[in-house]
C-alpha cells in the first residue's frame, strides 16, 4: 500500500479494547484494496457493527487510481463480509491525507465532512515552513525560549508517567468525553509497539507539556497532545511542535500531520493549530446502514417511538 501511516498498523489496532481488530482484504489482477477495522457486538443480540479506530482511518489501495472494476469488486466483497457476518451498520473517520479513500467508498452509505485537518510540508525550506506561523505564534516560541524553555525526548518512565500525567489532567480541564481518556498502559504500549516517541517541554526543570508521536511512512502525526493547567498562559506546546518539526526535517519525513478540531474549523482547537499552517485538508466520515430493518429495530429498542434527531453515528449506541 502506498498511503498509509500508523492509523492502519495492525500494532496500533490491537491496542484498542472496544472489540475485535480485522483487516478487510480484496485482490484482483489490477489491485488491491484493504480496509481495517473494529467489529463489535451489539449487546443483547447476536448482531455486530464496525467502527474505526481512534484516529484516522479508511480503506487503503495499492495503486493511486485503481480500475472501476476493482473497486465495484471491493465493494461487493464488503458487502458480502457484512452480510456473513450480521453487520448492522458501519463507521469510519477517512483519513484526510488520502484523498483515494472518498472515490473507494462511493455509492456505499454517505461520505461527509465540512471540516479540515492541519499539515505542515517538511520538504519545503525551512524558511519556507515557517513562513505561514502567525506572529502570535513566533513571538510565543521566541518568547519560552528567552525564558529558559526546553524541549526534548522523554526518556525515562518518570518523564512517561509526567506526560499521562499532563494529559489526564487535560482531559479532565476540556471535559472531553470518555474516549479521548486511556489507562496508562495504552501509552507504555503505544511507546512499546508503534514507532513513536513523546516529546516534552521542560521549564523551570519541570516538564509543562508534551506530544505524543508516531512515525511511519514519511508522516509523523501528532497523536496526543497535552499541557498543565498551571502553564497555559505560556502555550508551551507551541515549542513542543516546533521541535517535532525540526525533528522531522532532520529525519527526512515529508509531513507533519497536527489533525484538527474537536468540533469545526472555527473551535478553540482548530485555531490553535492554524497558526502553525494553512495547509489544510478535508476531513471526512463514512456511515453506512447495511441492515436497515434491524438498525431500526434496534433504534426502537433504545429511544421507543422517540428517536432523536442527531448526528451521532449508529445512534443506537447514544
Amino acid at each position: 500500500m502506498n498511503e498509509y501511516d500508523f492509523y492502519f498498523l495492525s500494532e496500533y489496532h490491537r491496542l484498542d479494547r472496544s472489540g475485535t481488530p480485522l483487516l478487510l482484504y480484496y485482490r484482483n489482477n489490477w489491485d488491491t484494496l484493504a480496509m481495517p477495522v473494529i467489529v463489535r457486538n451489539i449487546d443483547g443480540t447476536d448482531y455486530k457493527d464496525i467502527t474505526s479506530v481512534y484516529g484516522y482511518a479508511g480503506p487503503l489501495t495499492k495503486r493511486k487510481n485503481p480500475a472501476p472494476e476493482s473497486i465495484a469488486g471491493f465493494q461487493a466483497e464488503l458487502k458480502y463480509f457484512f452480510d456473513s457476518n450480521r453487520i448492522v451498520s458501519a463507521f469510519s473517520r477517512l483519513h484526510s491525507l488520502f484523498s483515494t479513500q472518498s472515490r473507494l467508498l462511493e455509492g456505499i452509505g454517505a461520505i461527509s465532512g465540512a471540516t479540515h485537518t492541519i499539515g505542515i510540508d517538511l520538504t519545503l525550506p525551512l524558511s519556507e515552513q515557517k513562513r505561514p506561523y502567525a506572529h502570535s505564534l513566533k513571538n510565543a516560541i521566541n518568547k519560552l525560549k528567552r525564558k529558559g524553555a526546553v524541549v526534548r525526548k522523554a526518556s525515562s518512565k518518570e518523564e512517561i508517567d509526567s506526560f499521562i500525567t499532563i494529559y489526564e489532567e487535560t482531559m479532565n480541564r476540556v471535559k472531553a468525553s470518555s474516549i479521548y481518556f486511556f489507562p496508562a498502559e495504552y501509552f507504555y504500549n503505544f511507546l512499546n509497539s508503534i514507532d513513536s516517541f513523546i516529546m516534552l517541554a521542560f521549564y523551570e526543570g519541570q516538564p509543562v507539556s508534551g506530544s505524543l508521536c508516531s512515525f511511519c511512512n514519511g508522516i509523523i502525526q501528532a497523536h496526543l497532545s497535552a499541557t498543565r493547567n498551571e502553564f497555559l498562559y505560556l502555550s508551551p506546546l507551541k515549542l513542543v511542535w516546533d521541535e517535532v518539526r525540526l525533528w522531522g526535517v532532520k529525519q527526512g519525513f515529508h509531513t507533519l500531520h497536527l489533525g484538527g478540531g474537536i468540533w469545526n474549523d472555527n473551535d478553540s482547537l482548530f485555531l490553535f493549530k492554524s497558526q502553525f499552517s494553512k495547509q489544510y485538508h478535508p476531513f471526512k466520515i463514512w456511515k453506512y446502514i447495511h441492515n436497515q430493518p434491524v438498525y431500526d429495530s434496534l433504534l426502537f429498542r433504545r429511544f421507543g417511538e422517540n428517536v432523536p434527531d442527531a448526528s451521532f453515528f449508529p445512534l443506537y449506541r447514544t
